[in-house]
């Protein structure tokens, strides 16, 4: 009954959204989507997917009652925006142009090709460690604006040396902050993320104190090793218990 009202409701609404070649039925509940989706996406939750047809990336189907019903093709599209999101680290507002020139027919094309893609990508450079950036190259890596980027600072997410320059991990910071900000975080919510890591920095750094660092070149090499193997424990360690916490939030 539901499938067969839902295929009449969707005959009405041409022309389809992409993908076309994909069921248009709706005739799934937004919880059986995520869990569709949980797989590949853990951290999707039923929020963030009202928050995309909010901002209309996505165009559930509503029913008399006014509960969502989502296709297959719905589905598929959800897909694109969080590999999108995840893998190329685009803005929901670049996502949402694409999905605009996939729904038209048209072969997407990048809105901003300075912008900095995963780093896979041969044609792009990451600045090498130890590099300071002005705000303003900072700006022309990741396609944000110098003024967000300078709120960034502001609100203690960056931190700018006496000479107002950043350092090189600074356009990842950005870019990720950025995506944060589409989601729907405040800088005060991004900030908290930042205080976490500067807490496990320390750490880290402690538990380094007692070798003796400067003593010779090979010391110094070997410290900064365990301090990156450590570094990269951690964060692998805050992802799964991020993940479980979130599951268990979700419950």
């Amino acid at each position: 009954m539901i499938r067969a009202a839902s295929r009449a409701a969707r005959s009405s609404q041409e022309p389809l959204t992409w993908p076309q070649d994909f069921s248009h039925d709706p005739v799934l509940k937004i919880g059986e989507v995520r869990s569709r989706l949980a797989g590949d996406f853990p951290l999707l939750t039923v929020s963030k997917i009202r928050h995309y047809e909010s901002i209309e990336l996505i165009h559930p189907h509503r029913t008399a009652s006014n509960q969502r019903l989502f296709s297959e093709a719905d589905i598929e599209r959800l897909r694109f925006i969080l590999t999108e999101q995840r893998d190329r680290y685009l803005p929901l507002s670049q996502i949402g142009e694409l999905l605009r020139q996939l729904d038209a027919g048209e072969q997407p094309v990048d809105v901003h090709p300075g912008r900095m893609r995963v780093i896979d990508d041969g044609e792009l450079r990451r600045p090498q460690p130890g590099t300071r950036l002005r705000l303003a190259e900072v700006s022309e890596l990741t396609g944000v604006s110098v003024a967000e980027i300078d709120e960034m600072v502001e609100a203690g997410i960056l931190k700018a040396d006496s000479r107002g320059r950043l350092t090189a991990q600074a356009p990842e910071i950005v870019r990720l902050a950025s995506i944060l900000r589409q989601a729907g975080y405040d800088l005060r919510q991004v900030r908290t993320v930042r205080t976490s890591a500067h807490a496990h920095a320390v750490m880290i750094t402690n538990s380094l104190a007692s070798q003796p660092v400067r003593t010779s070149p090979v010391a110094g090499e070997r410290a900064i090793a365990q301090a990156a193997e450590s570094s990269a424990l951690v964060s692998q360690l805050y992802r799964a218990l991020l993940a479980e916490n979130v599951e268990i939030e979700m419950r």
